[in-house]
């Protein structure tokens, strides 16, 4: 039977142990972090951690002296080896979520954590071959604050989003904010190639704050501009590809019938498989 850890326990994925007074459930007080490991160990775990303990801090969580940098590394390594993944790639999954009690103004700033795992069907940072075909989402804008920033579990714009795209038949959907600025897909954040310059929106355009968009910046050797992005630069731009952790980067054919090439994405993407 696989396994997931809970606060620190390992016990049956089957076994129900969140409540109905989870505040996870009631009111969304939680966020998550999701992980790429290979071969039984967790990749670009240091970003990982210091976004986690960022989020702490913004969503004012108690931070027990328990959580330093090997603490969940520790736990990872161990889970996938008691579900049997320590020889292959996989997806990590933490939970957090503040303690029950209260209402909005919740009794403790403690918390509670589960990890899961999935197997993933992919090796290394594989580019796809087919170019995803993406639209625009302007029924719901998102609002720049530093809560836009964190991988909060309340994700109904990402939902409703996603749900978009499939009745348009689209693989994704670009998200807009209240300035009707290019902000990210529902996939992960976006990179836009236009006279071999590559540009990304700073994160105080209300983009999540990617791990594998820092990778991209700080440990590939290409250049990074980080500057707002419009509907017609992106219309205008030559290739353009979306960032996440699980699948590296993606490429995009086609945005409301333009047309974008690959060139430069096939580069990028070789220098991001060899830091696996």
């Amino acid at each position: 039977m696989p396994k997931i850890c809970y606060n620190g326990q390992f016990i049956d994925k089957n076994e129900k142990v969140l409540s109905f007074n989870n505040r996870a459930f009631k009111y969304g007080d939680s966020f998550f972090e999701t992980i790429r490991c290979v071969n039984g160990t967790p990749l670009f775990w240091e970003d990982h951690y210091f976004r986690i303990a960022g989020s702490f801090i913004v969503l004012k969580m108690s931070i027990p002296d328990s959580f330093n940098l090997d603490y969940f590394k520790d736990l990872i390594e161990e889970l996938l080896e008691f579900n049997k993944l320590k020889n292959c790639h996989s997806r990590v999954r933490i939970s957090f979520f503040r303690s029950e009690g209260g209402c909005y103004l919740p009794h403790t700033n403690s918390l509670g954590f589960i990890i899961d795992t999935v197997i993933l069907d992919t090796h290394n940072y594989e580019l796809n071959e087919t170019g995803l075909v993406l639209g625009f989402y302007k029924e719901n804008l998102i609002y720049s604050n530093h809560i836009s920033r964190l991988k909060s579990n309340n994700r109904l714009l990402n939902i409703l989003a996603s749900i978009y795209a499939k009745e348009n038949n689209l693989d994704d959907v670009l998200l807009l904010n209240t300035n009707k600025n290019i902000v990210e897909s529902t996939l992960g954040n976006i990179f836009i190639i236009k006279d071999g310059n590559i540009i990304t929106p700073p994160i105080e355009q209300g983009c999540v704050d990617g791990v594998m968009r820092k990778v991209l910046i700080e440990k590939t050797p290409f250049s990074i501009i980080q500057k707002q992005i419009s509907i017609s630069e992106l219309l205008n731009a030559d290739e353009v590809f979306i960032s996440n952790v699980i699948r590296g980067i993606q490429w995009c054919a086609s945005i409301d019938k333009k047309k974008y090439n690959k060139n430069n994405i096939l580069n990028i993407n070789k220098n991001l498989d060899q830091l696996i």
